[in-house]
């Protein structure tokens, strides 16, 4: 057709656009005033080729310049084109790149952006050995170029597993790349340094950042709630997705147990809460997709194989959720279920009103065949509903029918991992979404139950919880979960003026390390508890660092940036594994039928698993923690509310007038709850350039010290305005007047100046005599009991009732 020979003639021309920046316009990203090139080939290139003409027709070297490429290519639908870069570094990634360009849009044209850097001429050739045993990449650059997600390798941290990792395939021109991300690295660690060094770099305060310098912060940035919160941007709570379940049968018990699906299924009989929008909304804003971590104020911190097993009691052994699907859902769905619904080809997915008609209640004198079909419907209730929710709202997910069709072997799979990769697909996903009423997918439950383990933040006061008496239970499966008890007790919420997103995201702002429960699943936390088997038979595999894959996602899973969950020694930096753009791209789309096929190479890994586990013996160790804080404060953005002007108190004195009173009173009658994050971080700002001044004070003449005292004087000033200002008039007065300061500043500057001379003029105290150095020595003491005498007398300095100074 068309598309072939197309593509045949296209993919033998290269545009390339150097000399310049990139500049962001209406569709995305533009060349504005970059210079063009083209380049014909007599066939299409491979990545080296590419590189090797792009050299000659720059006129550069290898030897002495380094070469970065990224390709332009439109992700938009229809008629609405918006163009994104992705970088291009090795033959895979340079492939993908131009099946991406000609697979599935209409723009069919490559277009390459290089940059080019001169490489130090004196910078000597070290032995491949020495070069990557000694400074590892991944050491030295946190947001390097993600590599091609197809190449496995790139996923792991060899050094951190058991086994060896996946071979990388050879790499062109690998020695150039790694000189060129270790100067980057050294460039960005300088102008971080100098920022944290000059009081500049706020961590997220906004206008002021410039986040290139944040290492954490990539490619997704540009369009994050956390960056538009930060500028001041005003957001909405996201719009939470999921469904109940169907009604529960006994019956049904069966086939959940094998399937590792009871605890779920208890957490569901004892009563769902509903989903905190504001709480789960204000986590998602400090979700990064470059990390797959929240980024907290007090360091990163994830959700975790641990978390899944711990509080749902899903199993995490078994085979990733995948399968090639080799016949209709039509007809699986009149196999397994008995009878298929109405047809209706305007959306992918299953009814949810159709399912509840149809197998919300099982028959009492039900067969086996169809207690069978109630229990497959039963369990997409489960599945499709709650742990894989659709966006839509009103459909469930299909992809894993067929997986639980097969109500004898639905345990094989690990529906562990697939949770959590649906759930961190989700939240990549809604934390670049600012319109307003924007859906969050993914297992909520999982989500929030979490947070509540973890912070203190949105967290409903629990009463005492009524476990079932496990002397009673059938089997051992049935035992709870970490999660029931959030359900099965009393549990009251605070009140709700306080409950809201703005509430939420400022005490996310004022997280502090001693508010985290690092460590919610000690042995002396839940020993009383008496947990499903299943909930730690899988601890060998919480650590492992193959991919989690669910049908068309593939995550990667990075335990090793939060030992700390664990217990266990952090890194610093944290190695680094690209989560992979082109992974986060890869959407279902139209519905396809051969995932497992496209992702085999992440589904081998995950086979695999116990290979990938990271072998770590030291215990968690806080001056290295504190190490990995001051490192992980320098490279993301950990502030997300914007600072604001006080409350119209300048120079002491207040200049409110009465529009603005009545704007307050209005403003204040509708508030539901005071922003304080932003007070806060003011009071610490302004604290902490006081304590570096004062710091520097020593050996300051008596002008410089009187003028310190004068900011200290004002500054404090400032700080009882803006936390609330009643105070004021009480130390109003002790604020001197610009002419009296400058009368007293004149007068100490005289003063200074002619204890200079005197003290030029007499013989130094050594060269004294005895008599005439005991008198000096006489005279300074009882002129210090004066001074001390004359300020005892200060009303402002004696406590009423209390003894007089000495």
């Amino acid at each position: 057709g068309t598309l072939p020979r197309l593509f045949g003639a296209m993919d033998k021309f290269v545009r390339i656009y150097s000399g310049g920046e990139l500049v962001k316009g209406p569709n995305g990203v533009e060349f504005g005033d970059l210079s063009e090139q083209g380049i014909w080939f007599k066939a299409a290139p491979t990545y080296s080729e590419l590189i090797d003409a792009v050299y000659k027709k720059l006129g550069l070297e290898p030897a002495t310049h380094n070469v970065r490429a990224q390709g332009r290519t439109n992700v938009g639908g229809g008629a609405h084109r918006h163009f994104i870069m992705v970088p291009i570094d090795d033959d895979m990634s340079w492939s993908n790149y131009v099946k991406a360009v000609f697979n599935g849009t209409d723009w069919n044209c490559l277009e390459v952006y290089v940059q080019t850097e001169e490489l130090p001429s004196a910078e000597p050739v070290s032995p491949e050995p020495a070069l990557l045993d000694s400074e590892p990449l991944d050491a030295q650059h946190q947001n390097t170029p993600p590599r091609d997600p197809e190449l496995g390798a790139s996923l792991f941290a060899p050094s951190m597993v058991t086994a060896n990792a996946p071979t990388v395939h050879p790499q062109h021109s690998w020695l150039r790349r790694i000189r060129s991300a270790r100067a980057r690295a050294g460039i960005r660690g300088q102008v971080a340094g100098e920022e944290v060094q000059s009081g500049q770099y706020q961590c997220g305060a906004s206008g002021t950042v410039d986040t290139t310098s944040c290492l954490l912060i990539g490619l997704y940035d540009e369009v994050h709630r956390a960056r538009a919160l930060a500028a001041g941007q005003h957001l909405t709570e996201l719009n939470p997705r999921n469904r109940e379940p169907l009604r529960f049968d006994k019956r049904y018990e069966r086939y959940l147990r094998p399937a590792g699906l009871m605890g779920l299924a208890n957490i569901c009989r004892a009563g769902l809460p509903s989903i905190d929008r504001a709480l789960v909304s204000a986590l998602v804003d400090r979700w990064r997709p470059e990390t797959h971590t929240f980024h907290m104020p007090c360091g990163e911190i994830t959700i975790t194989l641990q978390d899944v097993a711990m509080i749902l009691g899903l199993p995490i052994s078994g085979h990733a959720v995948i399968v090639n699907k080799t016949e209709s859902y039509i007809e699986l769905y009149q196999r397994y279920l008995g009878k298929a619904p109405p047809s209706d080809k305007s959306r992918p997915g299953l009814r949810v009103a159709w399912v509840r008609a149809e197998f919300n209640k099982c028959p009492e004198d039900a067969d086996e065949e169809t207690v069978k079909q109630h229990a497959r419907a039963y369990i997409l209730s489960l599945v499709g509903g709650l742990l894989f929710p659709d966006a839509s709202g009103d459909r469930y997910t299909v992809y894993p029918f067929p997986l639980i069709a097969d109500l004898e072997n639905i345990g094989s799979y690990s529906w562990g991992s697939a949770t959590l990769a649906y759930l961190y697909r989700a939240m990549c996903d809604a934390c670049r979404r600012q319109s307003d009423q924007s859906n969050l997918t993914g297992c909520l439950l999982l989500l929030q139950f979490w947070s509540w383990e973890r912070f203190p933040i949105g967290r409903p006061d629990m009463l005492k919880p009524k476990f079932p008496n496990v002397d009673e239970l059938e089997d051992d499966r049935d035992r709870p979960t970490v999660g029931l008890r959030w359900v099965v007790g009393a549990c009251t919420y605070r009140s709700a003026p306080a409950r809201c997103y703005e509430h939420f995201t400022n005490e996310f702002d004022l997280l502090t390390d001693d508010q985290v429960v690092w460590s919610p699943y000690r042995d002396d936390r839940v020993k009383t508890l008496h947990l499903a088997p299943i909930c730690t038979q899988d601890s060998h595999l919480w650590l492992t660092q193959a991919p989690l894959v669910f049908f068309f996602m593939v995550e990667v899973y990075t335990p090793e940036r939060v030992m700390r969950q664990f217990g266990l020694h952090q890194e610093c930096p944290p190695p680094f594994r690209d989560t992979s753009v082109e992974l986060h791209w890869c959407c279902r789309g139209k519905v396809r039928s051969d995932w497992a096929d496209k992702h085999k190479s992440f589904v081998d890994m995950w086979e695999v698993k116990e290979q990938h586990v990271i072998m770590e013996e030291r215990p968690y160790d806080h001056a290295n923690y504190m190490d990995y804080l001051r490192w992980y404060r320098r490279s993301t953005r950990i502030r997300l509310c914007t600072p604001r002007i006080s409350n119209g108190h300048q120079d002491g004195a207040s200049v409110r007038t009465a529009t603005a009173d009545d704007e307050d009173s209005l403003r204040a009658s509708k508030l539901r709850y005071t922003p304080r994050a932003h007070l806060i971080h003011s009071v610490t700002d302004k604290l902490t350039i006081l304590a570096k001044e004062a710091a520097s004070q020593k050996g300051c003449s008596r002008g410089e010290c009187s003028a310190f005292i004068e900011r200290v004087t004002r500054t404090c000033v400032e700080l009882v305005g803006e936390l609330g200002g009643s105070s004021l008039c009480d130390i109003a007065a002790a604020v001197p007047d610009s002419t009296t300061i400058a009368a007293e500043q004149g007068s100490e500057g005289q003063r200074d100046t002619e204890d200079e001379l005197n003290n030029s003029m007499v013989p130094d105290q050594e060269n004294e005599s005895g008599p005439v150095r005991e008198k000096r020595t006489r005279f300074q003491v009882d002129r210090t009991q004066v001074d001390s005498t004359v300020h005892s007398r200060s009303p402002s300095k004696r406590r009423r009732g209390g003894p007089a100074p000495r």
